[in-house]
């Protein structure tokens, strides 16, 4: 059964890269990162080699159990879990999850943030041969390692996506998500701040207490062993070997049990009754034509769909991000604190141009009903300004009252104004070129390339770059205003407001007019999951 799953999956693989160029480039380099990150590792590990048993054993619990976090967190949020061997799949067929469990734990393995994970994990080795016992110690660590990362992450998502069918639990977990990202940017300002001071005896008091925490969470168990080891500290060696094994037990236990849910379940979520929808506040917020409904079903989406409530949460991890470090660094200037909002600005665009990827076949709606682009373009733009556009006039009022610079809203309010609508304009245009097949909103919203993989990069960075553009001529104005002459921040929020809307109606004409002559391919790019 292993080798089974495991030629599966590499023939379904060589097939999807014959398919599409995208993913054949995208394999390349990432393939070229992971080899990069396991030399950087590598020569991290040998440098170690020179250092005392206290200080490695130290820097090496928090790396790994970083590196095993970040397995959980990348798996949930960008990669997902495989499709290519979804156990969904394997329903119509006589086989228990307990049989596949193998198999798909080595196909897990099998791609490069597999078989980097394995190689950096054997890195450990490398700075313990230090003594046979520290050694073979490193080896079995690197082993319950390895397996930890990957029956973490499959047994995380294969529970999570089942209760993601509960709609407050997406909005929970989307807020979770934002709140959890948060903390990382201060957890690492904080950071920042004590090494900045040059107090190598706080850094180090830090690196102890922060090493021995982790030690003793499921994250640091196996990797604290080698440590315990060549310290001499046999009691805690025993109990961290224990507690890894009983935790892989535990999560292959977990992960079998969902499976055998996943064997019984159809291989695609169902779409529901097809209840009828009254009218309602939410469609007399737009015009009553072609544009108005497509808005008012997406802004439906943003709503309901988890998805989209990601894209959101995402969102909003940097502004509140920057809010709160500027907040607790008393030595940041607070008149900064006013321009944290844009930051959200800077990002909505993005949700335009990957918007017409999440309706996958169902884009043939608007093609068998006539449907123009720019009437798709005019009602995604819509629906987003009205979800975003409340949201940033409120907390470009908070930023202001939380920092009492209000002299320096106008230029805030009108460098928003132009990477909110210039972004939407790009956005619009960008989205009517790059497009890539999502999962499903009845199937497993975390399945690997529910991110898009090289397109979905191509396309932020695009957003991203043209954002930045038309939000120059603000800008210059703003610093103008703070460090020349105050009144020109007050001409930057018309500047940013008519450049802003110049972008977004030529975004919204060119996107409009590529969508009707790209319509058939659209519809190929966003349909090629399910082929």
């Amino acid at each position: 059964m292993v080798a089974l799953l495991v030629q599966l999956k590499l023939t379904l693989l060589r097939n999807s890269l014959r398919r599409s160029v995208w993913r054949t480039v995208g394999l390349v380099l990432g393939a070229v990162y992971a080899l990069g990150v396991v030399v950087t590792v590598y020569a991290g590990l040998v440098a170690l080699r020179w250092t005392s048993v206290v200080v490695t054993g130290q820097v090496t619990v928090l790396v790994y159990a970083a590196l095993t976090l970040g397995w959980l967190l990348l798996s949930l949020l960008v990669f997902g879990v495989d499709e290519t061997v979804d156990p969904a799949r394997f329903a119509l067929l006589p086989v228990r999850a307990r049989e596949l469990v193998p198999g798909l734990l080595v196909a897990a393995l099998v791609g490069a943030p597999g078989v980097a994970t394995a190689l950096v994990a054997l890195g450990l080795v490398v700075t313990w041969t230090r003594t046979p016992a520290a050694a073979l110690a490193a080896l079995v660590a690197a082993v319950l390692g390895t397996l930890t990362c990957v029956l973490l992450s499959r047994a995380a998502t294969s529970a999570f996506a089942a209760f993601l069918a509960s709609r407050r639990f997406r909005d929970v977990a989307a807020l979770l998500l934002a709140v959890g990202g948060a903390g990382f940017g201060v957890g690492a300002n904080l950071l920042g701040r004590v090494a900045e001071g040059d107090d190598v005896d706080a850094l180090a008091g830090l690196l102890a207490r922060a090493a021995a925490v982790v030690s003793w969470t499921p994250f640091g168990w196996a990797w604290a062993v080698p440590a315990d080891v060549a310290r001499g500290a046999w009691g805690p060696a025993v109990a961290h070997l224990v507690l890894a094994v009983a935790l892989v037990i535990g999560l292959r236990a977990t992960w079998t049990h969902y499976l055998a849910r996943r064997l019984v379940e159809p291989a695609s979520g169902s779409s529901g009754g097809g209840t009828v929808v009254g009218g309602g506040w939410v469609e007399r917020l737009f015009p009553a034509d072609a544009a108005g409904a497509v808005a008012v079903r997406t802004l439906r989406y943003w709503r309901r769909d988890p998805r989209h409530l990601a894209v959101l949460a995402s969102f909003l991890v940097a502004p509140v991000v920057l809010l709160v470090t500027l907040g607790a660094n008393p030595s940041a200037p607070s008149a900064l604190t006013v321009f944290v909002p844009c930051a959200l600005a800077l990002f909505v665009g993005s949700g335009v141009a990957q918007d017409l990827c999440f309706d996958g076949s169902a884009v043939w709606t608007h093609i068998s009903t006539g449907l123009t682009g720019a009437d798709d373009r005019r009602g995604r733009v819509l629906a987003t300004l009205a979800l975003f556009a409340p949201l940033l006039v409120v907390m470009h009022l908070v930023a202001a009252a939380f920092s009492g610079a209000w002299s320096s809203l106008p230029a805030a309010a009108g460098l928003s104004l132009a990477l909110t609508l210039g972004g939407l304009g790009v956005g619009a245009w960008v989205g009517a070129i790059w497009q890539w097949p999502t999962p499903s909103a009845g199937e497993n919203p975390f399945q690997r390339g529910s991110s898009g993989g090289l397109p979905a990069l191509a396309s932020a960075g695009a957003v991203l770059g043209g954002s930045t553009l038309v939000g120059l001529p603000a800008l210059a104005l703003l610093v103008g205003g703070v460090l020349w002459r105050p009144w020109l921040g007050w001409l930057a929020l018309p500047v940013g407001l008519v450049t802003g809307l110049l972008v977004l109606r030529l975004g919204l004409v060119r996107g409009g007019r590529l969508l009707d002559r790209r319509w058939p391919e659209v519809l190929a790019a966003v349909s090629e999951r399910a082929a």
